[in-house]
């Protein structure tokens, strides 16, 4: 029941990939404020990705966890947390409370 209830409630980007030539036009912030935005209207609680890009992550508004910190999900009312591997690094952005 927990993993069913995160599975609607959490959405994960993956790839968010531009060509190299396509730096500092801002399009990868456009695109991860877009996609934002899918997952807002879906009512998705939590956005989330685990790709090394804190600065940029952090300046779109992202909470950097460090290598190997998890968060709780006690904002949906679930008694868990979910937890990062001691390398990987994950960010994320809860919807605002309505």
């Amino acid at each position: 029941m927990q993993a069913l209830t995160l599975s609607v409630a959490s959405a994960k980007v993956h790839g968010l990939t531009l060509a190299e030539e396509t730096g500092g036009q801002g399009l990868a912030s456009f695109l991860l404020k877009r996609a934002w935005q899918v997952y807002d209207q879906l009512d998705y609680f939590l956005l989330e990705t685990d790709r090394d890009l804190g600065a940029f992550y952090k300046g779109c508004g992202y909470t950097v966890h460090a290598p190997g910190e998890g968060y709780l999900l006690e904002r949906i009312d679930l008694p868990f947390g979910i937890h990062a591997g001691p390398d990987q690094c994950v960010f994320t952005r809860w919807r605002p409370i309505r």
